[in-house]
């Protein structure tokens, strides 16, 4: 990923009909809503006017959390990744690259969002497809610890039914979650 060169926002209100959601629910067959469920979970931040969503920029390396705006964030981690150090839970989706480095060869490349939603949604589609079990299914996301699984996956699962009873479909309201209606 050229870090200098300038890269078009992708469209993650999960409003739209546009958004990079409904594109990777579609190619991958999962609801957009619990693809946006996975991203609260995983990477809920404050965003402008006192909402809360998923964002793109941030990762874990060495257990430490870094988080900013697209530019530091890329740059930190093509440093880490110069050093050597062990670049863990990358992007929107939190993907682990260490278990995961198949599905892209450079871990700054799940900064992109398009790339670090479409490789989550195939670890949870292949997570759901393992067990008949939803919260199970959905956990596997996460970890294949059946008590860990199901912590995260009825998590996941509690958010995603709170944003289902929020969003109408063809409702032209955007859907940013207020930080009451995230939390348990």
């Amino acid at each position: 990923m050229d870090l200098m060169m300038p890269v078009a926002e992708p469209d993650l209100d999960i409003a739209s009909r546009d958004s990079l959601w409904a594109e990777v629910g579609k190619s991958s067959g999962l609801d957009p809503l619990l693809l946006y469920s996975v991203a609260l979970v995983e990477s809920r931040a404050l965003l402008p006017g006192g909402k809360v969503g998923p964002t793109p920029w941030l990762f874990r390396v060495n257990d430490h959390l870094v988080l900013g705006d697209r530019r530091h964030v890329q740059m930190e981690m093509a440093v880490a990744s110069q050093f050597g150090s062990m670049v863990q839970d990358v992007g929107i989706m939190q993907v682990y690259y260490p278990m995961h480095r198949d599905a892209v060869r450079d871990p700054l490349t799940l900064l992109d969002p398009r790339t670090n939603i479409t490789v989550a949604a195939k670890i949870l589609r292949d997570g759901m497809h393992e067990t008949r079990d939803p919260v199970l299914g959905v956990g596997y996301y996460h970890s294949h610890t059946p008590e860990l699984a199901r912590d995260y996956g009825a998590a996941v699962l509690a958010v995603y039914q709170r944003l289902k009873s929020l969003y109408r479909p063809g409702r032209a309201v955007q859907i940013a979650a207020r930080q009451s209606a995230v939390h348990a």
